[in-house]
């Protein structure tokens, strides 16, 4: 059924082909604006629970051992982490791994404390005007957790 009022032809659509021409810009706009920041965001996310991870494992271990073993406890967990399955996928290595301090153990009941510093590079580095961290530039996670000292086999 075609309209041939001249009301209704003066909304039809055209079909000379205009509307592709504007899809190329759109999609740039599209993709480097949105998807891939979002993107971007969204391993954000996901490296900061690995990192939350990693102290989670750290702290862990920690309680269960006597304090002259700690930095060696840190240093093995940090290289098996980095060696193996989440750490190698986000792409860390044993040199953005810090922990200030080392493992700090007091309190009455003793608690241990223990503070990682990790640093995690952008999954894709978009160019933008001025350095985003996430974006273009990197992000530092500081994840501190606190447990309850083991026993030791004092009792």
């Amino acid at each position: 059924m075609t309209r041939t009022n001249p009301i209704y032809r003066r909304f039809r659509r055209n079909s000379q082909g205009s509307a592709i021409t504007e899809t190329g810009p759109a999609l740039f706009l599209l993709l480097i604006i949105i998807l891939f920041p979002l993107l971007d965001l969204m391993y954000m996310g996901l490296a900061f629970g690995i990192v939350w991870y990693l102290n989670h494992l750290e702290v862990r271990e920690l309680a269960l051992r006597v304090p002259s073993e700690s930095t060696q406890v840190l240093t093995d967990i940090d290289r098996l982490f980095v060696n193996q399955g989440l750490g190698r996928f986000v792409g860390m290595t044993t040199g953005s791994i810090t922990h200030p301090g080392g493992a700090r153990r007091a309190g009455a009941p003793v608690m241990v404390t223990c503070q990682t510093n990790v640093t995690v590079l952008p999954f894709m580095s978009i160019p933008f005007l001025i350095p985003v961290s996430g974006i273009n530039q990197p992000v530092n996670f500081v994840v501190t957790s606190t447990r309850l000292q083991e026993e030791e086999g004092v009792n």
